[in-house]
């Protein structure tokens, strides 16, 4: 049993090998104007969301949360393969106040073949994926993680 629970973990927090980079692309922003994938000079967390994912609505929350109180790194949801108006109305619904970009043909995801939904993509300050995690995160894990792989620090 606790094999099989290693393995499980390795699994869906994986390193990422160099045949696994970010696409070079310019993702629309879902309040207006652009977002580069490709930038670099701060460390960021891409979470990989969809409206129709019940994991992804539960987490949500969670990462807006922690982007209202974390240092040195940037939260950026992306909204993977939904029409403009779904993924706002959920932004709406929510009230998320991090930054929300669109890709509706899940050009991030197939590029990374990501197979599941929530997944979250840590990219440190020169733009290299420094992990993929595939799931819901929790709070807790959330923040372990942006400090434990790109530095962060948070505000009480």
């Amino acid at each position: 049993m606790a094999l099989a629970t290693l393995v499980f973990l390795g699994a869906s927090c994986a390193p990422v090998g160099e045949d696994r980079a970010l696409p070079v692309s310019q993702l629309e922003l879902l309040n207006g104007g652009t977002y580069d994938l490709q930038q670099t000079g701060q460390p960021r967390a891409l979470n990989l969301w969809a409206t129709w994912c019940a994991p992804c609505r539960a987490e949500l929350p969670t990462f807006d949360n922690v982007a209202r109180r974390v240092n040195g790194v940037e939260i950026v949801g992306i909204n993977t393969g939904d029409n403009a108006e779904s993924a706002q109305g959920l932004v709406d619904e929510l009230d998320l106040g991090f930054t929300q970009v669109f890709d509706p043909d899940a050009t991030v995801q197939s590029s990374l073949r990501i197979t599941g939904m929530p997944a979250t993509i840590f990219v440190d300050a020169q733009g290299e994926i420094v992990q993929i995690h595939s799931g819901e995160l929790d709070r807790e894990e959330l923040e372990t993680l942006l400090a434990d792989l790109l530095g962060a620090t948070f505000d009480d």
